[in-house]
Order: structure tokens, then sequence, then C-alpha cells
């Protein structure tokens, strides 16, 4: 009589392991994958009226109070740093502003009210439910994502509470 290799125990077992390491992975993965990888995980949020501040997306640079001067010239992208710890780029040979970070100015807010400072809660409370989870540079990010208008919102959280928001179309790539 001869033994078979593997029983349906040792079957079962390592098809166990196979499928708990394969989701490990993949969630590893996400977490620290690029914001568009998350978008087809999460319904659409309607962000067409989102501003941070008095800025919106595909605002002209010329419609500022007082039109910034480029300080960051990347390959894609203008960067131009306001003076309020606040970032707006805009691609280059163009001038609608395609990306809008804040990252401490406590007095600029969302359309909804969230500011840096805010907990995570109140990203939630405003923003609902339907947001994806990634990780970059060490902070933790939650996202909401506009599928008819094409636009991305970020909240870059350290200790439960917004360090940084992110506010672009979504096809900029960082």
């Amino acid at each position: 009589m001869r033994k078979k290799p593997f029983s349906n125990g040792w079957l079962f077992i390592i098809i166990f392991i196979t499928v708990g390491l394969s989701y490990g992975i993949y969630h590893i993965y996400l977490y620290n994958a690029p914001r568009q990888s998350h978008y087809s995980r999460v319904s659409s949020s309607n962000l067409e009226q989102e501003r941070l501040g008095d800025i919106q997306l595909l605002q002209s640079l010329e419609s500022l109070i007082q039109a910034p001067k480029p300080r960051d010239d990347i390959e894609r992208y203008q960067y131009y740093h306001l003076d309020n710890e606040t970032t707006v780029a805009t691609a280059r040979g163009d001038d609608k502003i395609i990306l809008i970070s804040v990252y401490s100015d406590l007095k600029i807010s969302t359309a909804r009210g969230i500011h840096v400072g805010s907990s995570t809660d109140d990203v939630i409370g405003a923003y609902g439910s339907s947001y994806y989870k990634r990780g970059e540079q060490g902070a933790d990010i939650i996202g909401y994502v506009d599928k008819i208008n094409h636009r991305n919102l970020e909240f870059w959280l350290q200790d439960q509470k917004v360090n940084m928001i992110r506010y672009s179309v979504d096809s900029v790539v960082m």
C-alpha cells in the first residue's frame, strides 16, 4: 500500500497559508500603492464644489489675490508656494490649478469645514465612509474620489489628526 504524499489535512493547511499570505501581501501593496490604484475600491464622492480656503481646482493662477511666482519646477508640473503654507501646482505651460496642498494653516479649511488639526472622526463625519486608506512618508492617508469630475481629496493623518490636505485632479501623478 502506497502512502499519499499529502493527506487532505495537509492540503487544506497549504491552501489556507497560501490564501492568507496572498491576502496579506495584497493589503500591504494597497497600503503603499499610488492613490490611483484605490479608485476602483470606493464609491464616488461629489467633490465638485470642494475648495481649500478660497482656492478651487481649475481656477486660474491669475485670479489669486497675489499671483505667486514658481518655486519648484518638476518635469510635468510647476509648483507655487503661497504665504500661508499652501502649495498649488499647474501643468507646465498652463495656468489652471490642478493641485492644492495645505500643510499647517489652521485657518484654511475644506468646503465641509475640515482643516489641519481636525480629527479622523471629523473627516469621516464630514465626507462619509466611502474612502480608501493608504500610507506614504510615514503618514496614514484617507482619500475620497470624485469619479465623475475626476478629482481626489486626501487627508494625511498623524496621530489621528489631519496634518496635510491635498486636493487634486486625479491625473496628477505624485
